[in-house]
C-alpha cells in the first residue's frame, strides 16, 4: 500500500480528478489540501508556488496506472510520487484492499 501524492497547478479541478480516480477504483481514500505553498530553489533563487495537493491511498501496483492517467489528462507536467505505507491496522489495510482494482 502507498500514498500517492499529486501536486496540481491551483487552475486545474483536483476534485474531478479525485472522482475519477475513486470512480475507476485506482485509489480508495483521497484528501484534497488546496492553497498549498510550496518553496523551490532554482537558478539560485527562491520561487513560491501554490498547489493543490492531492493525498491519496492505494495499492502500490496501481501507481503506475495513476501516473499514466494524470499524463494524459495534464500531459505529463504533473509531479507524482508515492510514500509507501508501511504499518497500518486491519480494519484500514482490509479497506484499502477491499476499495481498489485487484492489479
Amino acid at each position: 500500500m502507498v500514498n500517492v501524492i499529486i501536486y496540481l497547478e491551483e487552475s486545474h479541478d483536483s476534485r474531478s480528478l479525485v472522482d475519477l480516480l475513486l470512480k475507476k477504483q485506482l485509489v480508495t481514500k483521497a484528501t484534497i489540501d488546496v492553497n498549498n505553498v510550496t518553496y523551490l530553489a532554482r537558478d539560485e533563487e527562491i520561487h513560491t508556488q501554490i498547489n493543490t495537493v492531492i493525498t491519496a491511498q492505494t495499492r502500490s501496483i496501481l501507481f503506475s496506472q495513476i501516473e499514466k492517467l494524470i499524463d494524459e489528462m495534464y500531459g505529463g507536467t504533473i509531479p507524482v510520487y508515492s510514500l509507501p505505507i508501511t504499518q497500518a491496522n486491519t480494519q484500514f489495510d482490509r479497506f484499502i484492499r477491499e476499495n481498489t482494482l485487484k492489479g
